[in-house]
C-alpha cells in the first residue's frame, strides 16, 4: 500500500508521498486530494506556520520555534483535525503516517 507520510522541513511542503516500496514518489498534494479546499488550505497553513518559526537572513538560518505555548498547541491541534481528515479521505488508497511532534 502507497504511504503517505506528514514531516515538517523548512520550506518543503509536510505531505510526502511514497510508493509500496517506501521509495519517495513526490513531497506535495496526492491528486485524490486536490479537490478538497479545506484540506488543501490547512497544509498550506500548517508549512506557512512552520517556516514562520525560523529566522531565515543573510546572516543566520536558526529555529526561533513558537513564543506561546498556546500557539504550540493550536497548530498541533491543527495538524492532528488535518491528518485525521486526510485518514478519512483516503482510508483505502494509503496509510497514513503523522511524523509531527513538537
Amino acid at each position: 500500500m502507497k504511504k503517505i507520510k506528514f514531516y515538517l522541513e523548512y520550506r518543503c511542503y509536510p505531505m510526502w508521498i511514497y510508493d509500496e516500496d517506501d521509495t519517495l514518489i513526490d513531497n506535495c498534494t496526492v491528486s485524490e486530494l486536490m479537490n478538497q479546499t479545506l484540506i488543501v488550505e490547512a497544509l498550506d497553513k500548517i508549512q506557512e506556520v512552520y517556516d514562520s518559526l525560523f529566522k531565515d537572513n543573510n546572516i543566520s538560518f536558526e529555529f526561533v520555534g513558537f513564543t506561546e505555548q498556546q500557539d504550540r498547541e493550536d497548530f498541533l491541534k491543527l495538524v492532528n483535525e488535518t491528518v485525521y481528515l486526510i485518514e478519512k479521505k483516503l482510508k483505502n488508497g494509503y496509510e497514513v503516517e503523522n511524523k509531527i511532534k513538537m
